[in-house]
């Protein structure tokens, strides 16, 4: 059994929708071009760039993944457009925006931290590549580190209240977590699993 309930002491209510403005995340804009000599509009959406890790701890022979609360999801499932039994809670790769001003690296690194209390050093870049194509075509960038319990410095669970839980996937079921649709996963989690099963796992 893949799921497990969340323990997290979380209560979420008291859901709004209201007009965005001065967003320091998102920024809509519209661009206006043409096309074969047709006029033409496009809305689009400024977003940060990303790092997103993979993190396999040896001794447990496990993928750590984070669990946590995505208002997003939340939205469509109560819209009737995501089926899954955990309303709201993804299980996603250890991840941040670059919004720091520091490096890639720098910032996988102090994600790393923050989300697991696993403290890395030697990060292996696997690939970047481009999400939300049709509004978006913002950055994200893949990274491997190898963890165990010798690197680990704090509890995790992330900052500004995020409660993050850890969630250690057997590696052994990686391939069945992925194609899982009863699982919230991101395109990024899929390629990163590819990729370790056939560095790893052939």
């Amino acid at each position: 059994q893949l799921f497990r309930t969340c323990d997290v002491d979380t209560t979420i209510k008291n859901f709004k929708i209201s007009e965005l403005k001065g967003s320091n995340f998102v920024k809509p804009f519209r661009l206006n071009f043409e096309m074969d000599g047709v006029a033409r509009a496009w809305d689009c959406v400024k977003v940060h760039d990303s790092v997103s890790i993979l993190l396999y701890h040896t001794q447990r022979d496990a993928l750590l993944l984070v669990k946590q609360f995505r208002p997003s999801v939340w939205f469509y499932q109560e819209e009737g457009l995501i089926n899954s039994p955990e309303k709201g809670y993804t299980y996603e790769l250890c991840a941040g925006i670059l919004d720091k001003g520091i490096s890639e690296e720098q910032t996988a690194i102090e994600e790393v931290l923050e989300e697991t209390g696993y403290a890395v050093k030697d990060l292996k870049f696997i690939t970047s590549y481009y999400s939300a194509l049709g509004f978006a075509a913002n950055r994200q960038i893949l990274y491997f580190a190898r963890i165990d319990e010798s690197m680990k410095l704090g509890r995790g669970g992330g900052v500004d209240g995020e409660n993050i839980e850890l969630f250690y996937l057997p590696a052994a079921k990686a391939r069945e977590f992925m194609f899982d649709e009863k699982i919230v996963r991101a395109p990024g989690l899929i390629l990163a699993f590819q990729w370790f099963l056939s560095e790893f796992k052939a």
